[in-house]
């Protein structure tokens, strides 16, 4: 989806920006790579700082938590999330999973909130969002229900609610939250599957427009414009009356990937963020 299409997505920065403060001065460099210790485990992500950005105000952040088997790195590739954060002009960051979200060994919450700390120590950051594709979105609706103060709102490709934390997700403030799958998604099916205990997109979407204090009966229903001949149409659900903008975003035709072309989720998140966060 062409950049131009969301040119009025930057007018919302320098008000969602926030009035955050650094500890050190800018040094300059744009991309680079974090490590720290959690416990007793170095954790580490990749760091990507708009050519804007120069440390006289604060900035959004977006922290983008790649699929299962996949790095930081790899996720930096695979969303490219660059590009609209040059444009749009926030900082990203892809977390290295250890090695994946939730997995045994792993402590994800504390690398998290630690990771927004870190970067607050080193860059002037304003509002701080989450997206994850696959796992990642998995682990981005856990810090949608039990993280909700510290994210302005949260963006999800190709995953839907597992039934285990739906039964506990209570979020503390509402959260605007969009979510994004593929009908022909055979690893994380839309219409949910029950052996892996995960609810369809339609459940997940609702349980958050539900949080969100929306009406549940009649989301405002459309399609993208269609201008790529890729045999994918885009359908959105945008449920009204809400305390925190909620949307699904269907692509027809689409299987487990972060979506290109008509969907690009990258410009559909960015943009949902700086114009519809807190």
């Amino acid at each position: 989806m062409s950049p131009s299409h969301y040119g009025w997505a930057t007018l919302a920065i320098a008000f969602l920006a926030g009035c955050g403060e650094s500890v050190a001065p800018f040094d300059g460099v744009h991309d680079f790579e974090l490590r720290f210790d959690v416990g007793q485990t170095v954790r580490s992500a990749v760091v990507h700082v708009p050519p804007s950005y120069d440390g006289s105000r604060a900035v959004p952040l977006v922290l983008a938590f790649h699929g299962a088997g996949m790095t930081g790195a790899q996720m930096q590739d695979f969303s490219g999330l660059d590009d609209p954060a040059d444009r749009l002009g926030f900082v990203v960051v892809y977390p290295n999973g250890a090695p994946d979200w939730e997995a045994a060994e792993a402590d994800d919450l504390p690398f998290a909130r630690a990771l927004i700390e870190r970067l607050g120590d080193r860059l002037r950051i304003g509002r701080t969002y989450a997206t994850g594709f696959s796992r990642g979105g998995f682990f981005t609706m856990r810090l949608a229900c039990e993280e909700s103060r510290r994210f302005a709102a949260v963006g999800i490709v190709a995953a839907t609610m597992p039934a285990d934390l739906a039964a506990t997700c209570n979020p503390a403030t509402r959260i605007p939250t969009l979510l994004m799958v593929g009908t022909l998604d055979l690893l994380v099916p839309i219409d949910g599957d029950s052996a892996s205990g995960r609810l369809s997109a339609d459940s997940t979407i609702r349980l958050f427009a539900r949080r969100n204090g929306c009406n549940l009966q009649t989301p405002s229903v459309g399609y993208l414009p269609d201008t790529a001949a890729d045999n994918r149409r885009i359908r959105f659900e945008r449920y009204l009356d809400c305390g925190a903008e909620t949307i699904l975003y269907v692509v027809e035709g689409g299987n487990h990937t972060w979506f290109g072309g008509d969907a690009d989720a990258g410009w559909l998140i960015g943009a949902f963020f700086l114009s519809g966060g807190r």
